[in-house]
């Protein structure tokens, strides 16, 4: 796609990928209050289904959410793993998000390069490349919910 985002060969079954999330759903956790749920989280939390929502703490780092939440979905567990050694990462912290309609993330910028997989979008979803000291300020693109894995290069804003 760009420099930006990397659309990966590695792609899942979405339903199955929809169905888990629905189980977690049903089953354990809810969206609110931010539209969050954390597939890993530390050890000894209090709420495994929360710990990993929000920012980091700058005292924090990606590598103390080294625990898989034990309702995880195996279907979307093992994709995961997956991913991970197909890329050579190591996970920190793993979510489902959703944006409301009209809201989302405030501009930033991360540590380390973020990956998508989007289960449900509309057209008017997008990710925003911004530019700081550039006539053009911002690009948008929109990911589809078609399978695949992208890689956001999240080290730049």
């Amino acid at each position: 796609m760009t420099d930006f985002i990397e659309k990966l060969a590695y792609t899942v079954d979405l339903k199955k990928i929809e169905k888990d999330l629905e189980f977690i759903l049903e089953n354990y956790s809810g969206w609110e209050p931010d539209g969050q749920i954390s597939l890993r989280h530390r050890p000894n939390c209090a709420n495994p289904w929360k710990d990993s929502s929000g920012g980091l703490p700058d005292r924090e780092k990606e590598s103390c959410f080294s625990e898989w939440n034990l309702h995880c979905p195996e279907y979307t567990k093992q994709v995961l793993e997956q991913l991970a050694i197909s890329e050579n990462i190591v996970w920190g912290r793993i979510r489902f998000m959703r944006a409301n309609s009209k809201m989302g993330l405030s501009m930033h910028y991360d540590h380390q390069p973020r990956y998508h997989l989007v289960v449900k979008t509309n057209p008017s979803a997008i990710i925003a490349e911004c530019f700081r000291h550039n006539p053009v300020r911002s690009i948008g693109y929109h990911l589809p919910a078609n399978s695949h894995w992208y890689k956001v290069d999240t080290t730049r804003e």
